[in-house]
């Protein structure tokens, strides 16, 4: 039976949870002759992130369904002023042209009427803190849009969004390699950094970038106009995310892995997805598995198996335990058992 929404997320409680939405009978609607539309998914939830107290900690856009780990902060938008509470909605909203239909940004006579309405501004702040209108306005945007270009009505996604909770650092990181190695997985690409539409690469890139900057710093200071040597160290000092718009790895995986560590786990686990490579995690990247109190056993069953990461939550005993108290369940489903410490996936709850 399926899990209320409402028992897995709570909006005004912090959390971390993997989302998944399919097109309606799982048909391409986002693939072969629709492959653009994956580009749309991937700056509707980029342009939402400006908005939401919602994280996003990695995302795949594939073509028949969409995968996104976020992580919920409800308490940043109490430090939120009425006017940016509206100026975050009219990011979201903007003002449309009768005549040209062209999208434009609100006024400051708009924002200052709607910071004015305490009633609105309430209601405002918390629908921005709320996972189920994340999806809900990214979903329809593309629905409709989808929808007109093809010039066709009815449904688009396959009913309501699935959501799993994460419940601790471990079951968050494998979540994220996971949704990261989702298109080696179907075969589409050989690795990481070729997969389009992703958040592994986008960590990539930037990774990458930073690199190449220190790269400039090191190798030719003195060849390097002095402007362009300052904005490089400026680059150089704010480390290999800056800049980008999902969560810094350090932020995603609570301080667990910088992004280095967590780009060549996720390299070295698509390499044996491939086939082409033994079934083993090198030595020195085995203890840090070990350190999150992940099976590095069941790591790689999981990773090559799909739907692995459904089910209603992912976690420890010790926070399966509480999450069932928490839902007034006798118990929680993990459908993974990548935890070192549990070696059945129903846990009762003991009274």
């Amino acid at each position: 039976m399926t899990t209320p929404r409402r028992f897995v997320i709570q909006d005004a409680r912090p959390g971390s949870f993997h989302l998944i939405s399919r097109c309606v009978r799982r048909a391409f609607l986002c693939g072969d002759a629709a492959e653009h539309r994956r580009a749309w998914l991937e700056q509707g939830i980029k342009t939402q992130v400006q908005a939401f107290a919602i994280d996003v900690l990695t995302f795949a856009v594939m073509s028949n369904h969409l995968h996104i780990v976020v992580k919920t902060d409800p308490h940043r938008t109490q430090g939120w002023t009425g006017r940016e509470v509206a100026e975050r909605w009219g990011l979201l909203f903007p003002k449309i042209d009768a005549d040209t239909g062209a999208a434009g940004q609100w006024t400051a006579a708009d924002i200052d009427r709607c910071a004015a309405n305490p009633a609105w501004i309430e209601t405002r702040r918390a629908r921005l803190a709320s996972v189920s209108w994340f999806m809900r306005l990214l979903k329809q945007r593309i629905a409709r849009r989808a929808n007109a270009e093809d010039k066709v009505t009815g449904h688009f996604w396959e009913g309501r969004f699935h959501s799993v909770a994460l419940l601790d650092a471990a079951a968050v990181v494998s979540c994220m390699a996971y949704v990261d190695l989702n298109p080696i997985r179907a075969a589409i690409v050989t690795t990481p950094e070729a997969s389009d539409y992703t958040g592994i690469q986008l960590r990539i890139e930037a990774r990458q970038a930073h690199r190449k900057t220190q790269a400039v710093l090191v190798q030719a200071p003195q060849q390097v106009d002095l402007l362009v040597a300052e904005t490089a160290r400026l680059r150089a000092d704010q480390g290999p995310e800056h800049g980008l718009w999902i969560a810094p790895c350090l932020k995603a995986t609570a301080g667990q892995l910088d992004v280095d560590t967590y780009l060549e786990l996720v390299d070295q686990t698509g390499r044996f997805l491939r086939g082409d490579k033994r079934g083993h995690i090198p030595a020195h990247l085995a203890p840090i598995l070990e350190r999150l109190h992940i099976d590095v056993a069941t790591w790689l069953d999981v990773m090559r198996s799909r739907g692995r990461f459904l089910g209603s939550a992912v976690g420890a005993v010790i926070h399966l335990v509480s999450e069932a108290t928490r839902r007034g369940l006798k118990w929680v489903i993990d459908t993974t058992g990548i935890h070192r410490d549990r070696r059945q996936r129903a846990i009762p709850v003991t009274a």
